[in-house]
Order: structure tokens, then C-alpha cells, then sequence
């Protein structure tokens, strides 16, 4: 059985961007892009693994980025 893989936007706390990376890194999370003005880190990550993303000390929020596909007309 393959699991399921989303889009995630994840909200760090101001100043704990570093850390928390790496944290993000080794709990499951494939980078893509590190937003470090804002605090936000993007990447993809097993369904599965979300729980641990979150439960890392200065991650604020993991919101799962939803795709919307339109039939083609």
C-alpha cells in the first residue's frame, strides 16, 4: 500500500526557523522552498507524518495546500 503524499505550508515561530528546519527535515518533510521573512516553510510531506510536523517545538501551524482541477473545457 503507497501513502499518501500533500503539499504543506508550515507557520514557524519568529527566530526558531533554523532549528525547526532541520526538526522538519528529519520528521519527514521534503523542502521546497524556505520563505525566512515570513516564517514559512513549504515542502511536501507523507499524509502520515503531519502529526509529528506539527508537534515540533516552534512550528506554529501545517496547513495542507488542497490542489483544485478544473475538466478541461
Amino acid at each position: 500500500m503507497t501513502s499518501s503524499v500533500d503539499q504543506v505550508m508550515v507557520s514557524v515561530a519568529e527566530g526558531s526557523l533554523p532549528k525547526v528546519l532541520n526538526d522538519l527535515r528529519e520528521a519527514g518533510l521534503v523542502v521546497d522552498t524556505v520563505l525566512e521573512a515570513l516564517g514559512v516553510i513549504t515542502g511536501t510531506a507523507e499524509v502520515r507524518a503531519i502529526p509529528a510536523l506539527q508537534s515540533i517545538p516552534g512550528v506554529l501551524d501545517v496547513e495542507r495546500q488542497w490542489r483544485v482541477q478544473l475538466p478541461p473545457y
